[in-house]
């Protein structure tokens, strides 16, 4: 006597029952915001703005670190697929309030703070390069004429 097998939804049933990724699934918020389904305009903003700030390597490979951007990426794309957001939308606490980032200097770097609609959805810490790699031009260039490439110069040029 065998018991009866219980079936097993497709992929896409399976997600449609589970329901959007909101804000307060994913980060530490309240009220309205956490409510709302993360939109793929939303997601788009915070990844312009965290390229934006200078300095700062945005992780964006696998085991890269964290970013909003990029998770608020995949969490729309996710909530388009179930059919919670269309493309292009956004969210409407985000379209009322904005999407943003913030820098505070600390020392021997800076804080970096992002929020969505006046609520934080990331922080990380920014260390300053240190002043060997702060070269200008010049050094940049005595550094490849000393036979260390012009790859070694202009690497040292663009990290900031």
């Amino acid at each position: 006597m065998s018991q009866p097998q219980q079936r097993r939804g497709t992929e896409a049933e399976q997600q449609q029952q589970q329901g959007p990724i909101k804000y307060g699934d994913a980060f530490n918020v309240k009220g309205e915001l956490a409510g709302q389904p993360i939109a793929p305009q939303d997601a788009a903003v915070m990844r312009s703005a965290e390229q934006s700030v200078p300095g700062v390597q945005v992780p964006q490979e696998k085991g890269g670190g964290f970013s909003a951007g990029g998770f608020m990426e995949s969490a729309a794309q996710y909530n388009q697929a179930v059919g919670a957001v269309q493309p292009g939308q956004a969210s409407e606490a985000a379209a009322k309030q904005g999407i943003n980032i913030t820098q505070d200097p600390v020392p021997g770097g800076r804080i970096v703070t992002e929020f969505v609609a006046g609520q934080v959805v990331g922080q990380y810490a920014v260390a300053e390069a240190p002043a060997a790699q702060q070269q200008d031009g010049a050094g940049a260039n005595k550094a490849a004429a000393a036979g260390e490439g012009a790859g070694a110069g202009g690497a040292a040029r663009h990290s900031n």
